[in-house]
């Protein structure tokens, strides 16, 4: 054990050892070792390079370990090399002041509105040119949703994606709203709407993941759509309903082995499948 302390007299700073001796043999491998991990120049330059071409960061330390086998740099300094990188190309703004400066800068549409006490922008919606030209040619059919895995803020992103006549499928426009409440979104969908150039050219089928406050919020900008539950949702939802419902035993089979919840519920999927692709 070592112990540092100062002198009173001199102020100089000196060592107590207590025991010079370790109580456990040296590590084969500085595998977590701040100073040993830390990334080379040459390993910055790839990190950076590989962050533009969107490479995720456990497969940007793949590759590095692929560079240099003794790598002993581990994911969070890949991650913390991307903050830095971040941080860099954002200069003195704030993220949502550089968001909305790309945004300008590649010519997107967007939409804002701000709190009347702080002032502070409580949501915002954007599209691309080239996605505006494509809902206003296929604006039939559009899936909604939001996700809170794509910020550190935990803020709702909604995305709202389109279909068209070849059943391929195109982001029409993306949001940042402070609450899912029906407010937001009824603010987002006007956002929405206003894209398209011809009133007599809606959505006819809107499919959503069954939120009530969007579902609302649909029928209240959308009028003159019809509302549907995605159908990734819907399976889910039957799922939890017949994990729950098959908790006992149930019977056994043909070779005297007991029929598990899992055969149950594998068998009600499989009909479940069958019924709902089924063309009649």
């Amino acid at each position: 054990m070592i112990s540092g302390y100062q002198s009173k007299q001199t102020k100089e700073w000196g060592l107590n050892i207590l025991n010079g001796v370790h109580n456990h043999p040296m590590e084969p491998a500085l595998e977590g070792h701040i100073l040993a991990g830390r990334l080379k120049e040459d390993d910055k330059k790839i990190v950076r390079d590989l962050t533009k071409s969107k490479m995720l960061p456990r497969n940007i330390l793949i590759h590095l370990k692929n560079q240099r086998p003794h790598c002993m740099t581990n994911v969070k300094q890949v991650y913390n090399e991307r903050q830095q990188i971040w941080k860099a190309n954002r200069g003195d703004k704030k993220p949502l002041q550089f968001l909305i400066s790309k945004l300008e800068e590649h010519n997107y549409t967007y939409y804002s509105r701000t709190q009347l006490e702080s002032n502070t922008i409580e949501d915002i919606f954007w599209a691309h040119p080239t996605s505006i030209k494509l809902f206003n040619n296929f604006p039939t059919i559009l899936v909604m949703d939001s996700t809170y895995k794509t910020n550190m803020y935990r803020m709702p992103m909604f995305e709202v994606v389109g279909v068209t006549s070849t059943d391929l499928t195109y982001s029409v426009g993306f949001g940042f709203m402070t609450h899912e409440k029906e407010e937001n979104f009824v603010w987002v969908l006007t956002m929405l709407r206003k894209l398209l150039s011809s009133k007599m050219n809606m959505p006819k089928v809107i499919v959503t993941d069954r939120d009530m406050s969007l579902m609302k919020a649909v029928a209240h900008v959308f009028p003159e759509s019809y509302a549907l539950n995605c159908y990734f949702h819907v399976q889910a939802n039957v799922k939890q309903r017949c994990v729950l419902n098959c908790k006992y035993p149930l019977g056994f089979k043909k070779d005297g082995k007991e029929v598990s919840n899992r055969d149950v519920v594998k068998k009600i999927m499989n009909a479940w499948k069958a019924m709902v692709e089924s063309p009649t």
